[in-house]
């Protein structure tokens, strides 16, 4: 949408410039069709990197059930607060219904896998304090670029529940990962 405004309105001149209006000061890509689909896809391709140069890992059937296990409740969360409780609403256009998909089924649960394999195989205490950080940091920053580009509405959702829910998600992620680390070690005993 354009309006034509004067320029110099105190000063008599009639030159006239056309200014585009933004309906959001911060981030509004709504205009500009599967932009943000790419924008996900980038950080798709950056959890899968980060992951895959990670020196410890733990052991692949570790992680595959790991992965599993928080696709399970990943995907069962976004359903219950979206479709049940009506928390916030996903959008039904293609390209911020594949974001949403994409973020859910790949950067959030590759990032907490990131979180745990890190947290889970490291001693070193600054490393386990560093990942903590980067991993709420990055889930923060896709979750609000999700809003921002208007994949995901909230309705009676706010910022402090995205950041409880990432907070719980990444303990939750922690908590299986050890008990699955305990379940393999338990395995090799017997």
């Amino acid at each position: 949408m354009y309006e034509t405004i004067p320029v110099f309105p105190n000063n008599g001149l009639n030159n006239l410039i056309k200014v585009r209006i933004e309906v959001d000061i911060y981030f509004h890509l709504e205009g500009e069709p599967g932009l943000n689909f790419v924008i996900i896809l980038f950080f798709v391709w950056l959890s899968i990197h980060v992951f895959t140069a990670l020196p410890n890992k733990l052991p692949v059937i570790t992680n595959v059930l790991l992965y599993m296990c928080l696709a399970i409740v990943d995907i069962n969360k976004l359903t219950i607060l979206s479709d049940m409780f009506k928390l916030f609403q996903i959008s039904n256009k293609i390209p911020e219904f594949l974001s949403v998909i994409l973020h859910r089924d790949f950067s959030f649960s590759i990032t907490l896998l990131t979180f745990a394999n890190v947290y889970l195989t490291t001693s070193n205490r600054r490393v386990k304090i560093g990942i903590s950080p980067y991993t709420f940091s990055f889930l923060f920053v896709i979750a609000q670029i999700l809003r921002w580009t208007g994949a995901i509405t909230y309705l009676k959702w706010n910022i402090f529940y995205e950041c409880l829910l990432i907070l719980t998600m990444m303990i939750l992620t922690y908590r299986i990962g050890r008990w699955l680390m305990h379940l393999k070690q338990k395995e090799i005993s017997v």
